[in-house]
């Protein structure tokens, strides 16, 4: 038991360093920070606002971070050597655009199941890209 205890550890060092090593490989000085700062906001905002059912509201914070996912997924595309923000800022644009068709119906707990998504969807890209300091 002693012993897998410490490969367990062993390889929650190794996938920690490993993400950390991820965000070394690329440069990202030239990333726009507002507007992902926006997105951050929006995301934020987003589940009070479905809770509320209030409608016009988390249509535009949806429409701000499906705006922001377009730009980080054309960043990175020509940016190169980041296939999986790429593929990540896509499957942020499937789950918001399911955040979208879901208010548009008013099925607000359909459309805060696919923010949640979202908000998973970019932590995971957090892992590997946002800079600790910057």
């Amino acid at each position: 038991m002693q012993k897998m205890r410490r490969w367990l550890l062993l390889a929650g060092i190794l996938a920690a360093l490993s993400g950390s090593l991820a965000y070394a490989d690329i440069d990202l000085s030239d990333f726009d920070d507002d507007s992902m700062r926006d997105m951050d906001d929006a995301n934020k905002d987003l589940g009070p606002v479905l809770g509320a059912r209030n409608g016009d509201a988390a249509l535009a914070d949806a429409q701000t971070i499906q705006n922001v996912l377009k730009q980080t997924e054309a960043y990175f595309v020509k940016k190169g050597g980041a296939d999986d923000a790429v593929k990540l800022a896509q499957q942020g644009q499937v789950s918001v655009n399911a955040v979208i068709t879901a208010i548009g119906k008013s099925d607000f707990e359909s459309a805060a199941a696919a923010a949640r998504d979202t908000a998973k969807n970019c932590r995971s890209c957090h892992d590997l890209y946002k800079p600790l300091t910057k």
